[in-house]
């Protein structure tokens, strides 16, 4: 994995947040749609992390590579002692639970709908969660 950046955990980090991806996307040479969603998905989880494991003191390092044409790759790592594996989350209807007007809990939903794969793993106290958005001509990022 790329060495990526590290955050403080508190939203106050969300401008630097947003200032190192439109570096790395312009470094990558990425431009449109998928921006936004990769912006919406880090801060999601970026946010997650923050609010469910507030008891680290530890930093949140963010790193987003391109490893070859067809794909972005963005890697989000966390120290945590209890580990939450958000790819166990029982799937959702998005739009039958945002017709209830229920505040909250369609974050990671709406990651899963925008990422083409979500992965997690935990190893040594370190939980890294891995989003891929994949790269097509119909779909230029």
């Amino acid at each position: 994995m790329k060495t990526g950046r590290k955050f403080k955990r508190t939203p106050d980090e969300l401008k630097a947040i947003f200032h190192y991806l439109e570096n790395q996307y312009s470094e990558l040479g990425l431009s449109g749609k998928c921006k936004s969603e990769i912006d919406l998905s880090v801060e999601e989880i970026f946010m997650n992390m923050v609010r469910h494991n507030s008891g680290s003191r530890h930093d949140i390092e963010i790193s987003l590579v391109r490893p070859g044409p067809g794909r972005v790759v963005i890697h989000l790592r966390d120290h945590e002692n209890v580990p939450f594996d958000l790819t166990k989350l029982e799937e959702l209807d998005v739009d039958a639970h945002a017709e209830k007007l229920h505040p909250g809990g369609l974050g990671i939903h709406l990651v899963r709908r925008m990422m083409d794969e979500v992965k997690f793993e935990h190893r040594n106290g370190i939980s890294r969660i891995t989003l891929v958005k994949h790269i097509t001509e119909e779909k230029e990022c």
